[in-house]
């Protein structure tokens, strides 16, 4: 696989990661910030393609999105990583407004066949946003020129953005403005309803959960034959169960298909820690 299939595949996965990504917030009665970890498995068909693990640190009480932290490591595994070397981590940090996720920081570096990119993005309350890229690239400096930013959030906020909605409203319904400094997107998220989730050779989570579909809208900052070519998931369902016991939903599956193939993400670890060391 060259390095252009190999990137498309990377961001893909990581798109889904965002679609995966979730918190979970502690009891109203608790003092302490929450930590949680959590592990998910990414397949392409039957073959074990990547890993994504992350940590979040939410505010207590039944609105944790007011004031959280979460950072996350994506990983190839098996095959692919032999052949490509890759890794991309990154970390957000906001809070929330009555109706919505507000980010305030935004921070991404990735490691691909040698090569190493970051992003850096700030927030400011009126909607703009500052977006350095290292190296400078073409792609950022476009978007840049665009104002492709204006009001969006960066991928791992939209995370936090969809399980803050499923917590406020009890449903998906949502539109997430997303920026990563380069691609801007929009995920549309509908309510299908409640579900049955059974365990897989893939998953270890089985029980009741919320079954949600998203779309993903490519506004700008995409290579043509890629939309073109159906390279990106049109659709997307994601379950999210109560994989932790006495906290809220998380992220449990998630299931696209794409030119390549049927693509899913599985939660395969979930701990929480009592608190957040000072």
């Amino acid at each position: 696989m060259g390095r252009r299939p190999m990137l498309r595949l990377t961001r893909t996965l990581l798109v889904l990661a965002t679609l995966a990504l979730g918190f979970a917030a502690p009891p109203a009665q608790a003092e302490d910030s929450r930590l949680v970890r959590l592990s998910y498995y990414g397949y392409l068909g039957t073959l074990q393609v990547g890993q994504i693990d992350l940590m979040i640190e939410m505010a207590p009480g039944p609105r944790p999105a007011k004031d959280y932290n979460i950072s996350a490591t994506v990983t190839l595994s098996g095959a692919y990583a032999k052949m490509v070397p890759f890794q991309w981590q990154g970390e957000a940090r906001g809070g929330a407004g009555s109706k919505n996720v507000l980010p305030s920081s935004y921070q991404s570096q990735m490691d691909l066949l040698g090569n190493h990119e970051s992003m850096t993005i700030a927030y400011h309350p009126d909607g703009q946003v500052d977006a350095v890229s290292t190296p400078p690239t073409v792609e950022a400096r476009l978007a840049r020129e665009q104002g492709l930013g204006l009001h969006t959030m960066d991928p791992l906020s939209a995370a936090v953005a969809i399980v803050d909605t499923v917590l406020r409203t009890g449903g998906c319904e949502t539109s997430l403005p997303v920026f990563d400094g380069a691609r801007r997107y929009n995920l549309n998220f509908s309510s299908v309803g409640p579900d049955v989730v059974e365990r897989t050779l893939f998953s270890t989570y089985e029980g009741q959960a919320l079954h949600c579909a998203a779309t993903a809208e490519l506004v700008a900052g995409f290579q043509a034959n890629a939309i073109s070519s159906s390279f990106y998931p049109t659709k997307t369902d994601l379950w999210l169960g109560r994989a932790v016991k006495d906290l809220p939903l998380l992220p449990v599956r998630v299931l696209a298909q794409s030119r390549m193939g049927l693509m899913r993400v599985e939660l395969v670890q979930a701990t929480a820690v009592a608190s957040a060391a000072p």
